[in-house]
């Protein structure tokens, strides 16, 4: 299990990866990633991601808008997927 600043800094950085247009200065844990850019394509990408860097598996209905709408949204999504 990994702290939360990890996961925070880890996160960041796969959406950072996933949306290659927004610098890290624009992404604060309370940005909302659609309208900086998340579409159903990437964000399918961001899951697969975000599933191989934490060893986790998100249950299909995990992924939904809502948890999947900030930074801070995935970081409570991942800490409880890690129990």
């Amino acid at each position: 299990m990994k702290n939360i600043d990890l996961i925070k800094q880890e996160t960041r950085n796969v959406v950072l990866t996933v949306l290659p247009n927004i610098n890290s200065e624009d992404l604060s844990e309370s940005s909302n990633l659609f309208t900086m850019g998340l579409d159903s394509v990437n964000a399918m990408s961001l899951i697969l991601k975000l599933q191989n860097n934490f060893t986790i598996k998100f249950a299909v209905n995990d992924i939904n808008a809502e948890n999947f709408q900030s930074v801070a949204t995935i970081v409570k999504l991942i800490d409880k997927k890690q129990g």
